[in-house]
């Protein structure tokens, strides 16, 4: 199967599921109002097949799988109170301001219930982690202005406490452009606690880019002794007489004491490269020209030699959880996921953050499609942490999204009378304006890092 086929059998199924729960709160709570529901669908504009259930309601699937909708008895106008001429019961304008406000908001509520229940399942299943051990520092940048060291291990990130690279990502990521963040440490076999100030101005969660690559760190993987553990054969290192064992220490007269050098140098270098090889106890020099591999920005050179690496106990790390400490740590990685969600959105809105890091479908359909592969515990937590995102994001209070509906409700709560319906219809007009701006700049982020 063509990865475009998967990743989009993968998107339909995330999004398919992500927007069944969301509406299922909308349509639950309405029922739980004495709130009459004509149709329940997942996707929207035309509908594609539909069947009408004993309730009365209809349940559709519609063409454009983005979203979904629930339609209630006179949805549309927000008038509240008690039932008037021309105004049935059963209708969602007939309820009081709160009643209506639950509605709106159990959308949002089971997509964080979701995303609980998803980090449950993977909790329970037990968790093996890299711990966020430094593999290497990279001259120049701001790991290496703050005196960050390989084998360094990250113990926290501006005092939240970090114990493997996802967290450690998601600490730096929801403190992205501040110039100052301190980072713990633990350094040496003693592990001397130690506090880092790194410079995150720069921080880029661009989608074509590894985050870490943009503050020069890189993972640990193992010990790396710069040998070479294997050679390709055929390939460029192959045909330059390359051999298992051998220590390429320079490139084109820069020095490469570890197979990361060496591979920032191969990725820069040109049509050939003179290198300088260890072998034996003697050196000697031969010359390499790199394959080119992939296109456009996403081009790499490569000469075709495995390093040696020797595994380290210490870096794996498996952990298992019982039922309540399961639980409690689904709360807790819904929370923290929420936080970053929010602080995120806040720093693109006030330009902290580039604008060129919003991902759209493209980049959910590859990253479904990507973790699917790597197996289920893995698709699963990218369904949770799409699923509190979608219920976060639902809370802005732009008109359109269940954060306006909100912000209209509050309003009428305050002023005890509905908005006017000409600001309404204005203000949720500029919502959706602003919505298909920021989905537009989404698909063009994603083609350009296609």
């Amino acid at each position: 199967m063509s990865s475009f086929l998967w990743n989009t059998l993968c998107f339909l199924l995330a999004i398919g599921l992500l927007v069944a729960i969301h509406e299922l709160g909308h349509f639950l709570a309405a029922r739980a109002m004495g709130v009459r529901v004509l149709r329940f669908s997942i996707g929207f504009g035309p509908l594609l097949a539909s069947r009408k259930g004993a309730d009365g309601c209809e349940y559709a699937l519609s063409l454009i799988p983005l979203g979904g909708y629930v339609k209630m008895l006179d949805e549309g106008t927000r008038r509240g109170g008690a039932p008037e001429a021309g105004v049935e019961e059963g209708s969602f304008r007939a309820q009081r301001p709160w009643r209506r406000a639950v509605i709106i908001a159990a959308g949002p509520f089971f997509n964080l219930v979701l995303a609980v229940a998803l980090y449950f399942v993977i909790n329970l299943n037990g968790i093996t982690v890299v711990r966020p051990m430094v593999g290497d520092v990279i001259p120049g940048r701001p790991a290496a202005a703050a005196g960050f060291e390989p084998q360094d291990l990250i113990a926290s990130v501006a005092g939240e406490e970090v114990h493997d690279w996802q967290e450690t990502l998601l600490a730096l990521a929801s403190r992205a452009g501040e110039p100052a963040v301190e980072v713990g440490v633990r350094r040496g076999p003693g592990g001397e606690a130690l506090s880092l100030r790194l410079d995150l101005g720069g921080f880029d969660l661009d989608p074509r880019t590894d985050p870490l690559d943009t503050i020069g760190l890189r993972r640990c993987v193992g010990l790396m002794d710069g040998s070479v553990e294997a050679v390709r054969p055929g390939s460029p290192a192959d045909h330059a007489g390359i051999r298992a064992g051998d220590r390429i220490v320079m490139v084109d007269g820069r020095p490469t004491p570890n197979f990361y050098r060496l591979q920032d140098e191969i990725a820069r270098a040109g049509a050939s490269v003179t290198a300088r090889v260890e072998r034996d106890g003697k050196v000697y020099e031969t010359v390499i020209h790199p394959e080119v591999v992939g296109e456009g920005e996403r081009t790499r050179r490569l000469i075709g030699v495995q390093a040696h690496v020797s595994p380290l106990p210490e870096l794996l790390e498996r952990r298992e959880y019982g039922v309540a400490d399961g639980l409690a740590k689904a709360l807790g990685d819904t929370v923290h996921m929420s936080l970053l969600v929010v602080r995120t959105a806040v720093k693109l809105a006030n330009g902290t953050i580039s604008a060129g890091n919003i991902s759209g479908p493209i980049a959910i359909a590859r990253g479904a499609g990507g973790t699917a592969s790597a197996g289920l515990l893995y698709f699963i937590g990218f369904l949770a942490a799409i699923s509190v995102n979608l219920g976060v994001l639902n809370l802005i209070p732009i008109p359109v999204l269940d954060g306006g509906q909100l912000l209209f409700i509050a309003y009428e709560a305050l002023a005890r009378r509905p908005p006017s319906p000409r600001i309404e219809m204005f203000l949720s007009s500029l919502g959706f304006s602003l919505l298909m701006m920021l989905m537009l700049l989404a698909v063009f982020n994603d083609i350009r890092a296609l």
